[in-house]
């Protein structure tokens, strides 16, 4: 290629592209406000929603403590006495404010006295308006209720359900003029009032409260429910009945209520009477304002970035072509394929990279055909000599030229191993230079692989007998037949099978078996010997490359037998690989063929 002249030459062209892309990444800004407003807006009205519910539930425990309190108030009795017992409590006066009870407080079904024995003295119902017979008055000796309410302090027992609503069980002191417990007082309270109390929630339009009790039964409040509902397998509500509460936008809460819609929620622990009180808000309706602005927002950045990403994008095709080209080039040439040229026409100094690139393909090429043209040459010439070398000192060995000396004869041996290794050595070269100048010759046809490898696994039991080395095959049924050449699958399994043996500790194992995956036969050969480190296996078919360690040291090999195993299986269409757990825990080669259709 001609010298460009310095005037003609393209300059600063590559360095506009740059700026422009470093100008292009104002997107970023673009994101991160976008982000921060968002984050922004729903922080904000996270904490706006969780007030509000906080507020309203604060309201409703208020409202529920007001009606609990103004039963409590009226039922719990100060007599007018200095003794510790009710003797001057008399059962005319127990019975009249127990009428007066009834008839003043609608939510009662039924109150009564307990003496300071224990047992109730007087009762009445709404069944019972003029009293319940004796017969029928119930002994609290022991009770809870009444524990509770001698110390000074209200009972208030789990909701129960009833045909009339749910219906709660109150106790509190009778106290004589310094405040000490007498006697107490026993009464069910209805609470559908108290329903009511938690229907009369307004959050929104599809917002509401509701209430439930210790073991997680729903009281009321829930819209298009009835009470009795069993809702402590709900989150929140198992939560807040353990004595959690979920209010303010820290504690706020999102999940599938018991209709299965999403909601927002708070919730609040009634510690007096161990209920839960949880406001829940569908999203649909509590986020609805601010998706809306989030949503003109989005679509207002979003049409910005759309813009820039567009521009970036027919940007970055532009400048990336060029480098993509030489990235293709860069592969090829690693493949040892010189034939194709990058072509770039950018009139800037990626024009130059690729002429310049080129042009080392083309020397590259050249270097290429002598070295493998070289080595070709080398080892043809070399195969005829090294063959004769053997055949001139097997007939010194036999004693044709005359008797020799034991000594002689361990020297003699000695040079034909070498000459065999030398020989072994010219036939690999060979090999690998017929597959790179496209001379291997392989002769795919649909085959039963068994009969090779058999004749292999056959062949090397002797080697595999002086190690003490266990061989075995594993045939399954219904092998399918692949598409290979039987003479090339011999070479492969002489190489994986004969490197199982010889890397292998004496009393190993090598076994070989198959495995069907993707319309591929998958073969195997595994071994318990040396095994490889991580480093070494990334080499393993890399030309001249064998394992070096203190077991494999004295091992004999040319470095060529996997590079040339694995053009052959990829000739064949298949593939090949290796691993191993580390050194001293064995080694698995297995390679792939295409089943026969």
């Amino acid at each position: 290629m001609d010298k460009i002249p310095e005037e003609r030459r393209p300059k600063g062209r590559l360095r506009n592209k740059i700026f422009l892309v470093i100008a292009s990444v104002s997107v970023v800004p673009i994101v991160i406000a976008g982000l921060i407003s968002v984050y922004s807006i729903r922080e904000s009205h996270k904490v706006d929603v969780a007030n509000l519910e906080s507020v309203l539930i604060d309201q409703k425990y208020g409202e529920i403590r007001n009606f609990i309190n103004g039963i409590t108030g009226v039922i719990e009795v100060k007599v007018a006495t200095d003794k510790t017992d009710d003797s001057d409590f008399t059962l005319s006066t127990k019975k009249f404010l127990l009428k007066q009870f009834l008839s003043t407080i609608p939510p009662l079904e039924d109150v009564a006295f307990i003496g300071s024995d224990g047992k109730e003295v007087a009762k009445f119902s709404r069944e019972y308006p003029d009293g319940v017979p004796d017969d029928q008055l119930k002994d609290w000796s022991g009770s809870p209720e009444l524990s509770s309410a001698h110390t000074g302090i209200d009972y208030f027992g789990a909701a129960h359900f009833t045909g009339k609503g749910p219906v709660m069980e109150i106790a509190g002191p009778n106290v004589n003029n310094g405040n000490v417990p007498i006697s107490a007082v026993v009464a069910d309270v209805n609470l559908s009032q108290l329903q009511d109390i938690v229907k009369e929630t307004s959050l929104g339009a599809s917002g509401y409260v509701y209430l439930v009790d210790d073991s997680g039964e729903l009281i009321g409040g829930m819209p298009n429910t009835t009470s009795s509902i069993d809702l402590r397998n709900t989150a929140i509500v198992s939560a807040v009945i353990s004595g959690e509460n979920f209010l303010g936008a820290s504690a706020q809460e999102r999940y599938l209520n018991h209709f299965g819609a999403e909601v927002v929620a708070a919730a609040r622990y009634l510690p007096e009477f161990k209920w839960g009180l949880i406001a829940e808000w569908p999203t649909s309706e509590a986020d609805a304002s601010v998706n809306d602005i989030l949503y003109k927002n989005i679509l207002l950045s979003g049409a910005v970035l759309v813009l820039v990403i567009i521009v970036s994008i027919i940007f970055a095709i532009i400048l990336v072509r060029p480098i993509k080209a030489l990235e293709k080039g860069t592969e090829l040439v690693s493949q040892g394929k010189f034939e194709e040229r990058v072509k770039i026409n950018t009139g800037d100094e990626l024009e130059e990279l690729g002429n310049a690139f080129n042009k080392m393909i083309a020397g590259l090429k050249q270097l290429q055909e002598l070295k493998d043209e070289f080595v070709f040459i080398a080892a043809h010439e070399l195969r005829t000599p090294v063959a004769a070398i053997r055949g001139y000192l097997s007939l010194v060995l036999d004693g044709v030229t005359g008797p020799i000396t034991d000594k002689t004869k361990d020297l003699i041996k000695k040079v034909i191993n070498s000459n065999q290794r030398l020989i072994q050595l010219v036939n690999d070269l060979l090999e690998v230079s017929r597959s790179e100048v496209g001379k291997l010759t392989i002769k795919v046809a649909a085959i039963d692989i068994e009969e090779p490898i058999d004749v292999v696994m056959n062949e090397l039991r002797p080697l595999a007998e002086d190690k003490s080395v266990e061989m075995s095959y594993e045939i399954p049924e219904n092998l399918p037949k692949v598409m290979a050449d039987s003479d090339r699958v011999k070479e492969v399994m002489t190489n994986l099978v004969g490197n199982a043996i010889k890397y292998n500790n004496d009393g190993g194992w090598v076994r070989v078996k198959h495995e069907v995956k993707n319309k591929m036969l998958i073969t195997y050969v595994t071994d318990n010997g040396f095994g490889m480190a991580p480093e070494a296996q990334k080499k393993l078919f890399e030309k001249f490359y064998r394992v070096q360690t203190e077991k494999t040291q004295n091992i004999t090999g040319t470095g060529l037998g996997l590079f040339i195993v694995k053009q052959i299986v990829e000739k064949m269409g298949g593939k090949i690989w290796g691993e191993s757990e580390g050194e001293g825990k064995g080694s698995t080669f297995g390679f792939s063929l295409p089943i026969a259709r």
